[in-house]
């Protein structure tokens, strides 16, 4: 199984370096039509982390059978919830629910969590 895994800087550079990592993992894995879902996936996940939690996030990739597993882990205990949407907000995890085959967070033993999302080897929604 490849992974590939990055700790994260807290500072509003770990985002870019966040998608900087996951274009050249997956082009090095040669899933280039994965790339722009996984890029919008890993900046929703890792904007998440950045904003909710504190500490460094680390970022893992890792290629399942089925597709590519996205997680991100943080120091914050609070699972995400899927919002209703708004005016600046709330829409993220909608948009992970329709790219991806499936997401969910999973509790770290020694605190925080794992919030991850499986995106197929092919590229688009899944669901109208």
């Amino acid at each position: 199984m490849r992974c590939a895994a990055l700790r994260l800087p807290e500072a509003e550079t770990g985002l870019a370096l966040a998608r900087r990592f996951t274009r050249e993992t997956l082009r090095g894995w040669r899933l280039d039509d994965v790339v722009p879902d996984a890029e919008l996936a890993v900046s929703e996940l890792v904007s998440n982390a950045l904003c909710h939690a504190h500490g460094e996030p680390r970022l893992r990739l890792s290629l399942t059978g089925r597709g590519v597993l996205v997680e991100v882990d943080d120091n914050s205990p609070v699972r995400p919830v899927v919002r209703t949407g708004g005016g600046d907000g709330g829409w993220g995890l909608r948009m992970i629910s329709r790219l991806s085959l499936g997401w969910g967070a999973t509790p770290l033993p020694h605190g925080g969590k794992t919030v991850w999302c499986e995106l197929p080897e092919t590229a688009g929604p899944l669901s109208a």
